[in-house]
């Protein structure tokens, strides 16, 4: 995946997690990100032509690179919609294309305890605090909670304190983050790859991590799961395109 300079902002508003899910599909038939924010321009819902030109203009430079929309993200979208596996898919997404908002999730929101009462929106502020200098603390908060509550990230508590919710994934959204962070057919071992950020930022149990991959040995994405000495490993069947096209060839047949 490409680096710009918007992947490199420390600022994040607006999730738009339901506007994105709804039209990111479209991008199959837009796939310029010009093309795609002229066309959200006209679609958004939102009454203000100016706050769909500002809104159109952040989906489509968060869901794009090089001038090109994510397609792999499109075409998930329109076979698994607004489920839970789209949300996994479109939270994964959105952890790769805000900086910020991983380093929340994965530094703050995943090392809260897992048990109430819970923590209070301050301790957020405050970790926001010291990477942003105070700027905009409060907005990029709300953003951030926004979006983990929409993704089904964090449950409130009473009197506004913040469980982190860490839930195994639905196989689909599993193999698609596979097929995303591993375009080239590899050996990986699992202890690496269950020690990335990214996966702690998913808040995916790492005890679910064996059951998915056996999944993903059984529907052909992974050719071997095996123990040598003391490294357990998996290789993956196929370039990151192959198994991405059998993931989603398969949800539209389903």
């Amino acid at each position: 995946m490409g680096r710009s300079l918007r992947s490199r902002r420390t600022y994040f508003t607006q999730p738009l997690i339901e506007e994105s899910l709804l039209h990111l599909p479209a991008a199959l038939d837009y796939s310029a990100s010009s093309d795609f924010q002229k066309y959200l321009v006209d679609n958004l819902h939102h009454n203000s032509a100016t706050t769909r030109e500002r809104n159109a203009r952040r989906i489509a430079n968060r869901f794009s690179c090089n001038g090109v929309m994510n397609l792999d993200l499109a075409r998930a979208l329109k076979a698994f919609g607004d489920s839970r596996t789209g949300r996994e898919i479109l939270y994964f997404e959105l952890l790769q294309a805000v900086p910020l908002l991983h380093e929340i999730a994965s530094l703050w929101l995943a090392g809260q305890p897992r048990h109430e009462p819970g923590v209070p929106r301050a301790e957020l502020l405050s970790f926001l605090d010291a990477r942003l200098a105070g700027r905009s603390s409060g907005e990029v908060a709300k953003a951030a909670i926004g979006t983990f509550q929409r993704c089904g990230k964090i449950a409130s508590q009473k009197n506004r304190l913040y469980l982190p919710v860490w839930s195994e994934p639905p196989v689909e959204a599993f193999l698609y983050v596979l097929a995303r962070l591993y375009p080239e057919r590899a050996m990986v071992r699992v202890d690496l790859f269950a020690g990335l950020p990214i996966l702690r930022a998913m808040l995916w149990p790492q005890p679910a991590l064996d059951r998915l991959l056996v999944q993903a040995e059984e529907a052909g994405h992974i050719s071997k799961i095996s123990e040598l000495d003391q490294y357990h490993q998996f290789t993956l069947a196929g370039s990151g395109v192959e198994r991405m096209g059998m993931l989603l060839h398969g949800a539209e047949n389903v």
